[in-house]
Order: C-alpha cells, then structure tokens, then sequence
C-alpha cells in the first residue's frame, strides 16, 4: 500500500471513529432516557443506570460501525474530490480500484468486528442486561425503602428506618397487616437487607416483635438479637426461556424441543441467520460510496447528486434488508433474499470499480455539468 492509499485510509479511518462515536453517543442518550424513571422510582444507584445501558453499547456498535463506515467514505472521497487530491493521485496512475483498496480494507476490518460483536459479545452483554433488569424488577422492594419515611410495600405493608447507607438500615420499624388475623409491629436498632429465595429480605438486630391477638386483645412480645423478615412484593422467579439477542448462534440456528422454542422457531432461525448477514454490510456499505464517489468523470459544479445518489441506495439498502428479516421471521424460504441484498451490492459494486474504463453516471439532464 502506498502513501496515497494510506493518506486515504487514514483520512477515512478517523472520519470513521468520530461517526460512530457520535451516532453511538446519540443513540445511546436516547436509549438511556428510558431508564432514568426506572432507576429513580427504585432508588437505585447511578452505578446501576451505567451498568444497565452500558449493557447495550455492543447492538448499537453494531448497527452504527456500517453507517458510519458509509458516512465517512462519502465525507472523505468528497472532500479529496474538491480539494483536486483524487485527480493527482489518478494523474500517478492510481485506478478506481487502487483508490477504493485502503477502503475495503476498513470494510473488512469493520466485517472483522462486527462478527465479534455479533457472534460473542451481543449475546454475552445482553444476557447480562436482562438478568440485572429481571434482579432489579424483582427486589423492587429493596429500592423502596427510603430511609427517613414510610415506604408501603404493596397492600398493608409498611416499613420506616431511620438512617440508610447502601444495604445498611439503622432504626427500623416494621407493620405488617398482610394477614388479618395476624398483624404485628417488628422494631430493631438496625439491619441489614440481603437477597432471600423469595426476594429480598431484612435481617434485624437487638428488636422486639409485637403481635395482638384480635380475639382475645393479649398483646404478645418477643426480643430477638437476630431476626429474618421477608418484605418481597413479589416472588422470584426462574427465567425459562431466553430471548434471541441472548443466544449464541447454534442456539438460534438449532432451536430446542422446549414450547417456546417451537413456537418461536422461525423468529429464532431468522435471527440466526440475521447475525451472520449483518457484518457483511460493513463492507457493502462503504463499496456502495466508493462507486457513487468514484465511478464517472469530475464534475466542476460539486458532487451532490453523487451524494444524494449515494445515500438514497444506502437507505434503499438498509430498507430492503430490514423488510426481509422481518418476511423470512415469517418465512424462511426467503431467507436467501437476505444474504443476496447484502452480498449482490458488493459483487457489483466490486465489478464496477475493477473495470479499467471509467463508466459516466445515467444523470438527468438538468443535472448534467461540464467536465473536465
């Protein structure tokens, strides 16, 4: 590879790197708003929040890596173009092809990562994300009690402390009316609250617990130096079935003999097969550029109809790709149509730019301009 083909690798590369850090940012700002309610409703930590929608970066790098890709071969080959590099650099003999190398090589580094992200650490990082969002919904109960005020935990359960530091509670005073013929008032100096097999649970130290027997009015009292109290709003649950972004690939191409795995099975293949395709278009994309930027002759006047051409097959692309994956969840027989859109617009793209003769692009007429 010469200077010229690095100059353009390096120039593209960068562009590259500020797109998809950018697109990411959004993306994930967007994204990340949903869980703000969720996170302040439970009190939980700012840890949590990050940790959850940290979770998520791996499917947003894979969908933004392409478009970025895209994105920065159109700036970069478009800038050259006005700034008259790219004609110097043909006046040294370089073809379409030769300027379009550094390039897909890029693509297929990008290809390169996102089979990584694809196949590995979407799957591993979702997993993750859904295991803590399920943790999180079920000791809902935990977030709740606030220290300083009366937090009701579901119907006729109420719980106050004095002070709290993380799952340290000091000053605790507990009211249980669940059971009507057995309500009781539970206070303790302090305690600690832990996962239990049926949520999350309170253990009390140095306290009384008080029952009144409503039919005969005795009041009886019982000193604890320890004490367990289980406060759930709900029972936990074991996951039985786990959703396609948390399956590695032979889970999704093979799917079990389990309810949810047969009636899901078309969704589950699909989106096998939509893990495999999805990294190709880190090198379809960047190719459909290079041919929009590169195939014809120098126009004087600007390259905006290249652009505009460009980015309308791009999204036309992008389209098509997200309208098959939703047919083959249906039918599978059509599940060749999508590794065709993502495969036919590279060998094409690939043939054009290997052809010595430069080939002027079909413009309309008002669109037409001198050139040189």
């Amino acid at each position: 590879m010469n200077r010229a083909q690095l100059y353009i690798m390096k120039q593209v590369g960068v562009a590259t790197l500020f797109i998809v850090g950018t697109l990411t940012a959004v993306i994930w700002l967007t994204q990340s708003l949903r869980f703000i309610k969720f996170i302040l409703n439970r009190g939980l930590p700012i840890e949590t929040f990050l940790e959850l929608t940290i979770l998520l970066l791996p499917s947003f790098f894979l969908v933004t890596l392409p478009v970025a890709l895209f994105l920065a071969t159109m700036f970069a080959l478009n800038k050259m173009t006005n700034d008259r590099e790219l004609i110097v650099m043909r006046s040294t003999g370089l073809s379409d092809l030769g300027l379009a190398w550094p390039i897909a090589v890029l693509g297929l580094i990008a290809v390169g990562i996102g089979y990584f992200l694809s196949l590995y650490l979407l799957p591993v990082s979702f997993r993750h994300f859904k295991d803590l969002q399920i943790e999180i919904r079920e000791n809902v109960s935990a977030g709740l009690v606030q220290e300083g005020a009366f937090s009701s935990l579901g119907k006729n359960l109420t719980i106050y402390v004095r002070d709290r530091t993380g799952d340290n509670v000091y000053g605790i005073l507990v009211q249980d009316d669940r059971q009507a013929d057995k309500q009781f008032t539970m206070m303790a100096e302090r305690g600690v609250i832990a996962s239990g097999p049926n949520g999350p649970r309170v253990i009390m130290f140095d306290g009384n617990r008080q029952e009144l027997d409503r039919k005969s009015g005795k009041l009886s009292l019982l000193y604890f130096k320890s004490y367990s109290f289980d406060f759930a709003v709900r029972k936990a649950h074991k996951r039985v079935w786990r959703e396609p972004n948390e399956r590695f690939l032979p889970a999704l191409l093979s799917p079990d003999d389990s309810g949810h795995d047969r009636f899901y099975r078309k969704k589950l293949i699909a989106s096998g097969h939509n893990r495999i395709v999805t990294p190709l278009y880190g090198m379809t994309m960047p190719l459909i550029a290079l041919v929009a930027m590169l195939i014809g002759q120098f126009n004087k006047r600007g390259q905006a109809m290249r652009i505009v051409l460009g980015i309308t097959a791009a999204a036309a692309l992008q389209g098509i790709a997200m309208g098959l994956f939703s047919a083959s969840a249906k039918l599978l027989e059509l599940m060749p149509l999508v590794y065709l859109n993502a495969l036919l617009p590279a060998v094409a793209a690939l043939f054009l730019l290997s052809r010595r003769t430069q080939i002027r692009l079909r413009l309309p007429s008002f669109a037409r301009a001198r050139t040189i």
